[in-house]
């Protein structure tokens, strides 16, 4: 390859860098917006770091499996459902207003709400109770507020959960019936008295069990829906700039690598066919030796 020939190549890869800068440059000083997110998603209360996930909602579903002949298998199943988004918006009031519409078109509940910060760099941190027939439509309306930064769902079977605390129940009822019975037996004071402590002591974890099991009844039934909303400001030309750089860099080198590797392929490629058409394709010449000795013989 000649001078003039690799200097030209040279200058052409130097100018498609420039052209792809000052295309996403463009783009970027008219569409982008600073939305990194760089807090963590624990908020503070009283001076205390609190974890605002803590609140738990379980949901039901009935499933039926077939058996032989007519008769069906039936499993209730208690689940916990959550999906956690958190985004980041430079319209700030007028995408809170539009997610407090969704929460009402959706008729769900606010089991918790925290806002804090200064206009600016305000955050709103929110856990929504929502029944498990809205919690995909839900999901998606919240999802198309603001720049998503990140978006987790998962689903945790429960039924064991719950089966142990119904066992944990029917013990604390049998353990007092049997209370119960040495109560009427009698005794003496002390001894009425302990029995009557443990009476309310068995009562009071039968209350808590009871509790336990109503956050899993049907009439309770919801899904979790965790979203943190934060400010966001316009970008100003230096970081958008910067941005483009960034971008621009990186689509670079991938072009360049793609490149490489597709004239490195085509040159392998090229060698081999060049060696198998050798091979296979091309006939070797025939020796004249034998015949010229037999015409000398002549």
């Amino acid at each position: 390859m000649s001078k003039k020939a690799f200097r030209r190549i040279f200058l052409g890869f130097i100018a498609l860098y420039f052209i792809i800068f000052a295309a996403r440059a463009v783009y970027d000083l008219i569409t982008f917006q600073d939305t990194d997110i760089t807090d963590n998603y624990n908020i503070y209360y009283n001076g205390e770091k609190e974890d605002i996930y803590s609140i738990k909602n379980y949901a039901s579903q009935r499933m039926e499996y077939p058996m032989e002949g007519a008769a069906t298998s039936v499993l209730d199943q208690k689940y916990e459902r959550i999906a956690s988004i958190v985004s980041k918006t430079v319209n700030y009031d007028a995408d809170l207003e539009r997610f407090n519409a969704i929460v009402e078109e959706n008729k769900a509940v606010v089991q918790m709400e925290n806002s804090r910060g200064l206009a600016g760099s305000r955050r709103m941190d929110l856990v929504i109770g929502v029944r498990p027939e809205n919690f995909d439509a839900m999901q998606a309306a919240v999802s198309g507020i603001g720049r998503i930064s990140s978006s987790t769902t998962t689903k945790t079977d429960k039924t064991y959960e719950y089966r142990k605390m119904l066992a944990e129940k029917q013990t604390l009822e049998s353990r007092r019936v049997s209370y119960e019975e040495l109560k009427k037996r009698g005794g003496s004071i002390s001894e009425m008295l302990q029995i009557e402590d443990k009476i309310i002591e068995v009562e009071a974890q039968i209350q808590q069990q009871l509790i336990g099991l109503g956050e899993y009844s049907d009439d309770n039934a919801l899904c979790t829906i965790n979203y943190s909303l934060y400010e966001g400001s316009e970008a100003g030309v230096p970081r958008k700039l910067w941005n483009a750089l960034e971008w621009s860099t990186i689509t670079y080198v991938i072009i360049i690598a793609v490149l490489s590797l597709t004239a490195f392929g085509a040159f392998v490629l090229a060698a081999v066919w060049k060696y198998l058409k050798k091979i296979l394709v091309e006939k070797p010449e025939t020796p004249q030796k034998d015949n010229t000795e037999k015409k000398d013989e002549n």
